[in-house]
């Protein structure tokens, strides 16, 4: 059979001799070797406050927060640290992830790298899902060492973010602190130590109180104006001087009343005036004065709430939209496929050997052969029959040659 498809029994016979020296190794390995699971977890990444500028109150402009794809990224770079793969292994514990690895440093490395090699972190196309997966031959501490990165992420990313917004909080408290006191102190010098709002409410009070004067003036010098017609009449008149001596008294009375209004409208609007020209400096610094209240009591807030936060089991404006749970079944081909697959390589491999093998044989063989036809024409032996392979390949060989005229003499 093999002499009719001009196959050597040779070329077979090594082919042969390697598939079945490698076959059984690679089977027995592929046997052996534990199924690989792959246990996933999903985070998305949504546009939370976090990447929204709030500007303050006075006024400024939002600065361009930029890509969004880049921050997916960062966060991306922050999902393969080592940190967090030694936070994992530390939660599962590295002797159940690892058993019998010695709990030494170089080891605890090996098995970070270990575990580094065997998680990928990468961006789900077309949306802000990352995906954390991690490949074990124990589905349950695949599972477990997916959901311990994510975990140790979100603790990690929550430790960053609180603590650099709460010193943004601090900091900015103590600054509208620092401006309140100001301002405050300007009020102070200003009036003297007294409250703004005494001032505003004493400005308001004088002013009814100068209306009121005004109206009293009015009445009491219509009040002597007809004491003084009364006093002319009684004069006129025999027998009525002690009606006059009477509205003479009573006429010095008004006279006094008036007077004595007159000087109180004369302090009153004096006082007025006053208050009039503090007004204008006055409610600018109360204005700013409710303004950094407002300020100082949102600060407050903000800071109180995000204190309490950095406690709290929290992930913000990150969420895992779904959790790792053991996988049913292995990542790897099933040993079928396996062993299909190794019956191909090793043929392929005995192929090549034995093709390769033949090669140099084939090479050596034409190098002896024209001595071994020398040395048999000279016996008279007849030569042995070579291979039809040969034969051909040599016959080719020798059309392709030109032929050479015998000189003529």
């Amino acid at each position: 059979m093999y002499d009719q498809l001009g196959i050597p029994r040779k070329f077979v016979r090594i082919a042969a001799v390697v598939f079945f020296c490698i076959f059984p190794v690679l089977a027995v390995y592929v046997l052996i070797r534990p199924p690989v699971f792959e246990a996933r977890s999903l985070i998305l990444f949504a546009l939370g406050q976090e990447y929204i500028y709030v500007p303050d109150t006075v006024g400024g402009e939002a600065p361009n927060p930029g890509d969004f794809q880049g921050v997916v990224n960062a966060e991306m770079l922050l999902l393969d640290n080592p940190e967090l793969s030694l936070a994992a292994l530390e939660a599962v514990g590295v002797d159940r992830v690892f058993p019998g690895l010695p709990l030494d440093e170089a080891s605890l490395s090996q098995a970070v790298l270990w575990v580094q090699e065997s998680t990928t972190v990468e961006l789900i196309t077309g949306s802000y899902v990352v995906k954390i997966a991690v490949q074990h031959v124990d589905p349950e501490i695949a599972a477990e060492l997916t959901n311990a990165i994510t975990a140790a992420f979100l603790d990690r990313r929550r430790e960053l973010y609180t603590a650099r917004e709460t010193s943004r909080l601090q900091t900015r408290l103590e600054a509208a602190t620092s401006q309140a006191t100001d301002t405050n102190n300007q009020v102070h010098e200003l009036l003297g130590g007294l409250d703004p709002q005494f001032i505003t409410y004493d400005l308001d009070r004088s002013s009814v109180d100068q209306a009121n004067l005004e109206g009293l003036l009015r009445q009491s010098r219509t009040t002597l104006a007809a004491l003084k017609v009364r006093r002319d009449l009684y004069s006129q008149r025999l027998g009525m001087e002690d009606q006059v001596l009477r509205t003479e008294t009573e006429i010095e009375e008004e006279q006094a009343r008036i007077d004595y209004i007159e000087s109180s409208m004369l302090e009153n609007q004096e006082k007025v005036q006053n208050l009039s020209a503090l007004i204008p400096v006055l409610r600018p610094l109360i204005a700013l004065q409710q303004q950094q209240a407002e300020q100082i009591a949102d600060l407050q807030m903000r800071l109180r709430d995000n204190l309490a936060l950095s406690g709290a089991n929290i992930e913000g404006n990150v969420r895992v939209i779904e959790r790792a749970v053991p996988p049913l079944r292995s990542s790897s081909a099933s040993r079928k496929v396996l062993l299909a697959i190794v019956g191909v390589v090793s043929v392929l491999v005995g192929i090549a050997v034995a093709g390769f093998s033949m090669l140099l044989t084939g090479g050596q063989q034409v190098a002896s052969d024209p001595q071994k036809t020398g040395n048999q024409s000279k016996s008279g032996a007849n030569p042995k029959k070579a291979h039809p392979i040969f034969g051909q390949l040599r016959a080719q060989n020798a059309k392709g040659k030109p032929k050479v005229r015998a000189p003529t003499r």
